[in-house]
């Protein structure tokens, strides 16, 4: 709880309402630590103390970096993408149309792959050579190939997708939207790291 000109700034939650006992009764439970003691002086952040004592009691040597060292931090700061395992999907009107998985190490498309790829009901990877649209997903595939190992930032390439995908049996890289597939990875990007490596 903060002080505030010597009142609790959370009190009012409405001008002139101040929160129920119940909610008083929960403050306890969710107490990081203290700015200031009774008689509003600073007190020593118990948060560091703790901090601490955790860096000290684990072995990797994640948790023994500095701020000037973590390098997960400096890209977070950066607002780069960290490394991890991500999902985004491209919806329209409600409809999932792509619905993609992908990790990034240092900034490198890594295990680019599809969980589903549709267009007005048409499932794209259940397609089976011979089908009419089939080729519009072997040039989905090639996508998934080709950022494989490149970074990320070569995903706006996609927006003229005839450049990163072959001809195939009269179909070109123009009839894909890669604007789609963009959209799902950057989807994905905002979301953040859906799970750690």
């Amino acid at each position: 709880m903060v002080r505030q000109g010597g009142h609790r700034g959370w009190d009012n939650k409405r001008p002139g309402v101040p929160h129920s006992p119940r909610a008083e009764g929960m403050l306890e439970e969710y107490l990081v630590g203290r700015l200031v003691d009774e008689d509003g002086e600073p007190v020593e952040s118990q948060a560091v103390e703790e901090t601490s004592e955790i860096a000290n009691d684990t072995d990797t040597a994640e948790a023994r970096l500095s701020p000037a060292e973590d390098e997960r931090l400096h890209r977070a700061m950066l607002g780069m993408p960290l490394d991890g395992h991500y999902r985004g999907v491209f919806t329209d009107r409600g409809i999932i149309q792509v619905n993609i998985t992908f990790d990034l190490r240092d900034g490198h498309f890594e295990s680019v792959n599809y969980r589903y790829l549709a267009y007005r009901g048409v499932d794209y990877l259940a397609l089976e050579q011979g089908d009419d649209l089939y080729p519009v997903m072997v040039q989905h595939r090639q996508i998934a190939e080709r950022l494989e190992g490149e970074p990320v930032t070569r995903m706006f390439r996609l927006y003229e997708p005839e450049r990163m995908v072959d001809d195939i049996d009269g179909y070109s890289g123009a009839t894909l939207r890669g604007a789609k597939v963009i959209s799902a990875i950057r989807d994905g990007l905002n979301r953040g790291v859906y799970s750690w490596p």
